[in-house]
């Protein structure tokens, strides 16, 4: 399974760029067997609260955070990923790292777009109160 992780300041060079000049990376990590792929990549990603991945250099932006997967709805082409918890930032930079490893690791279990709420807010919405 594939999980996104934060290269500070690598500006797009070693995968998708984020908010603040920085990169998501994807990182292969174990494959733990869920009914659902993207419950699963979720899962594994939230919980990690390591705040540096190995000696990779690679930031979790999501280290503080306290968010687990309530459901995954599949309503036609439509896919949504329900979590619900608290979210810790670091900083203005944190907002754009937390959403594209969050989105990024769901639509890449998902193979399409998924879209994300957290307490029942939209993945913006929530993201925007802190």
């Amino acid at each position: 399974m594939t999980l996104f992780f934060i290269a500070e300041g690598d500006a797009g060079i070693s995968g998708p760029m984020v908010g603040c000049g920085d990169s998501a990376v994807a990182v292969s990590s174990q494959t733990i067997t869920y009914t659902d792929p993207i419950e699963g990549a979720l899962r594994t990603l939230l919980s990690n609260h390591a705040a540096h991945i190995g000696q990779s250099g690679l930031r979790n932006a999501l280290s503080d955070s306290r968010l687990s997967v309530d459901s995954v709805d599949r309503t036609g082409t439509t896919v949504t990923a329900h979590l619900s918890g608290t979210m810790s930032l670091a900083g203005e930079c944190d907002i754009p790292r937390l959403e594209q490893q969050l989105l990024l690791t769901a639509q890449q279990a998902a193979g399409t777009p998924v879209a994300i709420t957290i307490n029942g807010k939209t993945l913006s919405e929530a993201l925007s109160l802190k």
